[in-house]
């Protein structure tokens, strides 16, 4: 399964509010925290004990040596060690993007709940599930939690770490594996941050055993893949076992991969959101151009946007954001499916007043924030931007919308900065919505012919929006 295919999957179940996420280790390492080797390997020489693939089984030989570590000093070592000073990853801050319900976790780590908002309940112990409502969000430690207090680091439920804890993991947390059980059985789980070197895959892999029958191909996981050798050769074999028993597997090769698969899924996730920007910029002179030389452009591209009821289209009300979506509105008037709530003008703060509109369409939203800011915010919220000519400020909007990971669709016959955005990137198409872009549409876009050009523009939109295949 390659990276397309598993967002837009997952993105389908997020968006039909069926979607979990089930995080493992490997976010956390990104983040400067000990992998498992490192986490066990000092007290694993002070017990001696020797090196072996079954993490836990270490765990567990190391609390039976009660003369030189024992169970005590194994959470106190594991505390000290999982406690050291660390922030949020950029992918931890993506996750809290997606609109879900629940995470799941194993980390030990409180980096997922930093990364939230304080509306979200945390589920540490056991008997915190009874209390799990469905209006808010819930991130679920599983194997227990450290605590940040002013006393310094401390165990807000303990670590679920030795082979026994895991073999009797049902009996001690009765409610959080009910509630694991059906949750798999009920929604669509990827798994993320988890290697076949991860003890705690052993909670998919059991899953997927038990619940093969019930899921069909419904589950998904991004997988480290090993370099090649024997290793590679188990990994392959476990690959197959799993997607046998109804797990789809993305594979990468490093960690670091996860952050582009997450901001893909947050991109994925958004609503049908459109970005417009542009003027009629400056000449190849710099003399300012009139906006009516645009206007070809916006009349047929909204021809081509107007079909499209179920996408909204917002902007800060500039010339081609405004001709655009009036157009839209007008056309779908005529039609019957005219949505104000789907047509959006941001107007920011500033002295002068807003410019006249010559008609009433859309809604218009006042708002006291910066430039930058409200268009970083609006821009969080789209999937993609359209580019009609435009000046400074346009290129301005193009680099805020390439730092978010948001696909870029610009008209280049338009002139300014959209051609110029089109020309950096004539000869490799950049990617849309998880695929490179058709060169020949990619061509198109600076075509005489405006109607061309804008049916390509529209194509290549529906791509940045994960509308075509």
């Amino acid at each position: 399964m390659d990276q397309y295919d598993l967002v837009n999957a997952f993105g389908e179940a997020v968006s039909a509010g069926n979607g979990a996420l089930f995080v493992g280790a490997g976010l956390s390492v990104g983040a400067g925290l000990p992998t498992w080797p490192q986490l066990l390997k000092p007290l694993q020489d002070k017990a001696n004990v020797p090196d072996h693939y079954d993490y836990p089984l270490i765990a567990e030989y190391i609390a039976n040596d009660k003369k030189n570590v024992g169970r005590e000093a194994l959470c106190e070592h594991i505390l000290e060690m999982i406690a050291t000073p660390a922030a949020p990853t950029p992918g931890h801050h993506l996750l809290t993007q997606l609109p879900l319900k629940e995470i799941w976790t194993t980390n030990y780590d409180e980096l997922i709940e930093h990364a939230c908002d304080a509306s979200t309940f945390v589920a540490v112990t056991d008997e915190d599930i009874r209390t799990i409502g469905t209006n808010r969000r819930t991130v679920i430690k599983m194997h227990g939690s450290v605590a940040t207090r002013n006393g310094g680091p401390a165990w807000a439920e303990p670590p679920v770490i030795t082979r026994s804890d895991y073999e009797q993991y049902e009996f001690r947390r009765p409610r959080t594996w009910a509630l694991l059980r059906a949750a798999y059985v009920s929604k669509t789980f990827l798994f993320l941050g988890f290697s076949f070197t991860d003890p705690n895959i052993e909670i998919l892999l059991r899953l997927a055993r038990q619940h093969a029958m019930s899921v069909t191909d419904r589950h998904l996981t991004v997988l480290k893949r090993p370099a090649a050798g024997p290793e590679r050769t188990l990994h392959d074999l476990r690959v197959k076992d799993l997607e046998a028993s109804g797990v789809k597997v993305c594979e990468i090769d490093e960690f670091h991969e996860l952050q582009g698969i997450i901001q893909a899924l947050v991109r994925r996730t958004r609503p049908l959101r459109l970005f417009i920007s542009g003027s009629a910029g400056v000449d190849a002179d710099g003399n300012p151009r009139d906006d009516a030389e645009i206007l070809p452009w916006c009349e047929k591209i909204a021809a081509q946007l107007a079909e499209r009821s179920d996408w909204e289209l917002t902007s800060l009300g500039g010339p081609a954001g405004w001709s655009v979506t009036r157009d839209v509105a007008n056309i779908r008037r005529s039609e019957q499916n005219y949505r104000p709530e789907k047509l959006t003008f941001y107007f920011r703060e500033k002295q002068e007043p807003p410019p006249e509109m010559d008609e009433r369409v859309g809604t218009s939203v006042y708002t006291d924030l910066a430039r930058e800011q409200l268009v970083g915010m609006l821009l969080d919220d789209c999937r993609a931007i359209l580019v009609i000519g435009g000046g400074a400020r346009t290129e301005e909007e193009i680099r805020w919308a390439r730092e978010r990971g948001v696909g870029i669709v610009a008209l280049a016959a338009s002139g300014g900065a959209a051609l110029r955005d089109w020309q950096a990137h004539r000869g490799s198409p950049p990617e849309l919505g998880g695929r490179t872009a058709s060169e020949n549409d990619w061509d198109l876009l600076n075509n005489t012919s405006a109607i061309v050009a804008a049916r390509a523009a529209a194509r290549l939109l529906e791509q940045a929006m994960y509308r075509r295949d």
